[in-house]
């Protein structure tokens, strides 16, 4: 069986975390401030802070925006659930927004109308590595943004990084995301007045909320071979893109001319059939899953109205109808002809 996920350790990460054990520095200390000064450069921060959980980094961003009591948060949705779930556990309402079907993100259309139903905030998801076209307007709405970069990182629109397109970014590094420590996430900020305004908050932080030196260690050499890591990644997904169109039936994301998207797995939109499709992949043995049925409309798909469903109509198209296939730098030359054909075959 070819598996889905690959957190893509070698040895050279193997060597870092084992030479941080042998040390015995495993807590916060030293390794996390060098990760932290990575991911400054790597993104050209103001500032960053390495958490243990994505929960943790996200409740601090929503603290340091200063918001009103039960305020309600805008999240796309096909978010990742755990938005959904930590929004609401630090006091605050969630406000899900439809999506664009190209996309899988929000526009700057359904956070107007997300914003007039409320919303106080905006968490911008970035599945697959896509960046909403019009982020630009969406950061000039007039409520404050943060970014989810965990599967669009490196990436950029035009002349802009992803994680720089709002004051404040979450970047998961949980193992499936694109750059992994094995869990946690930073929390990144692109502008010295956030920065500065947020230095309150983490000096009444405890050592429990900071990720530990061993996580650090491991993620310290994922993020220097992120570019090499990246160009296997397109590589694949370009071939796999090839397949789907050669198909004629299904479709995936399209890549337009002025986005360097990262290649943060590869979905696929089917047509119809849906279990005809996971089943054709189960028998040649290659694993695959619902690409959103982690996501935070699958929190509320069973309670909703009908006329709140059909707000979310292209959502939940999408969350029944994508599929994620395996993609990672560690994928033998086999399997990918393997999944190619049957892209390029599927029912």
């Amino acid at each position: 069986m070819i598996q889905l996920f690959s957190p893509t350790i070698r040895r050279k990460e193997m060597d870092s975390v084992l030479t941080c054990m042998v040390d015995e520095k495993i807590g916060p200390g030293d390794i996390n401030a060098r990760f932290v000064s990575e991911i400054k450069n790597f993104l050209n921060l103001e500032g960053a802070v390495v958490f243990r959980n994505t929960s943790i980094a996200l409740s601090r961003a929503l603290k340091a925006l200063l918001l009103p009591e039960k305020s309600a948060i805008v999240i796309s949705a096909l978010a990742p659930k755990w938005q959904k779930i930590a929004i609401e556990e630090a006091g605050f309402s969630v406000i899900l927004a439809e999506v664009d079907e190209s996309t899988f993100c929000i526009t700057a259309q359904t956070a107007a109308a997300a914003i007039e139903q409320g919303g106080r905030a905006i968490i911008i998801s970035q599945p697959f590595g896509q960046i909403p076209e019009d982020i630009a307007q969406i950061a000039e709405l007039g409520v404050p943004i943060i970014e989810d970069i965990s599967e669009s990182a490196g990436g950029s629109l035009g002349e802009k990084k992803s994680g720089t397109f709002a004051e404040i970014a979450v970047w998961g590094l949980e193992a499936t995301d694109i750059v992994t420590a094995g869990g946690g996430a930073a929390l990144c900020f692109s502008q010295k007045s956030a920065w500065e305004a947020f230095a309150p908050i983490f000096r009444k932080m405890v050592s429990s909320d900071i990720l530990p030196d061993l996580n650090c260690a491991l993620c310290l050499v994922s993020l220097k071979e992120w570019r090499k890591n990246e160009e296997i990644r397109r590589t694949i997904a370009s071939v796999f893109r090839s397949s789907v169109l050669q198909s004629r039936r299904h479709k995936t994301l399209p890549r337009g001319a002025d986005c360097d998207f990262t290649a943060a797995g590869f979905p696929l939109v089917v047509s119809d059939g849906v279990k005809d499709v996971l089943s054709f992949l189960e028998r040649k043995e290659i694993e695959s899953k619902m690409a959103f049925q982690d996501s935070a409309i699958s929190l509320i798909s069973d309670e909703i109205s009908e006329s709140e469903r059909e707000n979310l109509k292209t959502a939940f198209s999408l969350f029944s109808r994508t599929v994620q296939i395996p993609l990672y730098p560690r994928l033998k030359s086999s399997h990918i002809q393997t999944i190619s054909k049957v892209l390029a075959a599927l029912p």
